[in-house]
């Protein structure tokens, strides 16, 4: 199956609570392939439930779109992850470093610049997407270092990226339901950060230490610790990484 962009609509507020909030509501009406940005958030959050900080200049959207198979979902952070990457480096005339910390964060320049939200909501999923585009939090606001495009020189406007993000997450969803999601595991993990070096992560309430050897056909990370090649199914990169 295939699905193009002209199957999506763009609804814009200067001001909201939370892009996802309001793609909620959408699903409970019954509405699909919704396209949700505003120019500020007021609770916006992240994936740990935190406030996610939302002032005027920046990147803030929602993607809602039909699930069809719930055990596809996690597929979704890599599908949006792969979109965004690709599209900073279509935009990106300066060649800046442009990688994903696994699962789903994305950095320019080994500092952090978009954070994606994964939620299911009825019969749909929906991808909510904040990334800095003129402005980011203060270092003692935050866990990593953040940067903006506009600090590394790379100036667009927020639907104007919002489109072209669009596109590419499209393409990923019909590269995945044409051939399959190996394909897109393909592609995003030449992006991956510290693919091929040791990392640490911690996941399960304990920090792991080891070679990332890649991800299997799931995404999930395959760890060679020394004494055995784990898999890591959820976790994330710990602050040693960006020493």
């Amino acid at each position: 199956m295939t699905i193009t962009k002209n199957e999506f609509e763009f609804i814009h507020f200067e001001t909201i609570d939370s892009t996802n909030n309001y793609a909620k509501t959408l699903c409970k009406l019954g509405l699909t392939n919704k396209v949700i940005i505003a120019d500020t958030q007021t609770a916006g959050r992240t994936t740990k439930k935190q406030g996610w900080i939302s002032p005027k200049g920046n990147l803030y959207f929602t993607i809602l779109t039909k699930l069809d198979d719930e055990k596809k979902l996690p597929e979704y952070a890599f599908l949006s992850a792969l979109a965004i990457a690709q599209s900073i480096e279509q935009i990106d005339t300066n060649k800046n470093s442009i990688k994903i910390k696994w699962p789903n964060d994305i950095l320019l320049n080994k500092q952090k610049l978009c954070g994606i939200l994964i939620e299911k909501e009825e019969n749909s999923v929906i991808i909510g997407i904040g990334l800095n585009i003129n402005s980011s939090p203060a270092a003692e606001l935050t866990r990593y270092p953040t940067t903006a495009l506009s600090k590394n020189k790379i100036n667009i406007l927020p639907t104007d990226l919002a489109k072209i993000i669009l596109e590419k997450f499209i393409n990923n969803i019909n590269i995945r339901n044409n051939e399959n999601f190996e394909k897109i595991i393909s592609f995003i993990t030449p992006y991956m950060y510290k693919f091929g070096e040791e990392i640490h992560i911690s996941s399960q309430n304990q920090t792991l230490t080891g070679k990332f050897c890649g991800l299997d056909k799931t995404g999930a990370l395959i760890l060679d610790t020394g004494n055995e090649t784990k898999k890591i199914i959820s976790g994330e990169l710990t602050k040693e990484n960006f020493l």
